[in-house]
């Protein structure tokens, strides 16, 4: 961001609900990094195929290449040590080594900007990103609009059935609600709407 000069390292962190323009944000500031003549680095984790396999891609279609690692543990192993930004997308998908990584990263003077889901399906804060707003010096809230109501929305809504923490999915799977619409867990409507409707009856 523009108020941080010099070589000092520090941390940037994107986070809010699916569909707030987390990704769109986070390219938006590694191009004006790029502009600016800065090296920089991209990495996301290789469970998120939802758009391309070797692109940080938001829902608007913005789009960046990227290098593709397993977690936060293999991002040190192929990072350039002339690098000057490091930007990290889907950062709830990259374990909890990622707090220790980001850290050193900005103790080395790069600046580390990080992008991820807030809270889970379940309202619940979805770590690591918890222990990295903790940490950071710079952190932006990002909103979507409610799916239901258009109000502000900050939570994100599974529309599928599992109990399973880690779900890669989109639109049709997820869908953005405020606080007074979201159903913590699989909503109700969604899971029974078409199995409770009756067949239309025939004249014979």
């Amino acid at each position: 961001m523009d108020i941080f000069t010099g070589h000092t390292g520090w941390i940037e962190v994107v986070c809010g609900p699916m569909f707030s323009g987390k990704s769109e944000e986070l390219i938006r500031r590694l191009r004006r990094a790029r502009i600016a003549r800065k090296r920089v680095q991209v990495f996301k984790p290789r469970i998120d195929i939802r758009y391309s396999h070797e692109e940080i891609v938001s829902h608007a279609d913005q789009r960046m290449a990227s290098e593709v690692v397993d977690g936060a543990q293999d991002i040190l192993g192929i990072l350039d040590w002339r690098t000057q930004v490091v930007g990290i997308d889907e950062a709830n998908f990259m374990g909890p080594a990622l707090v220790e990584l980001a850290e050193q990263l900005a103790d080395s003077g790069k600046q580390v900007i990080i992008a991820g889901l807030d809270t889970d399906y379940l309202g619940r804060p979805f770590p690591p990103i918890p222990d990295l707003l903790a940490r950071a010096e710079s952190i932006t809230k990002t909103l979507a609009i409610c799916m239901r109501c258009g109000n502000p929305a900050k939570h994100t809504q599974r529309l599928v059935e599992s109990e399973d923490l880690i779900v890669v999915g989109a639109t049709g799977m997820y869908e953005a609600r405020c606080r007074r619409c979201f159903e913590p867990g699989i909503p109700k409507q969604e899971r029974f709407e078409f199995a409770t409707a009756k067949p239309l009856r025939t004249e014979t």
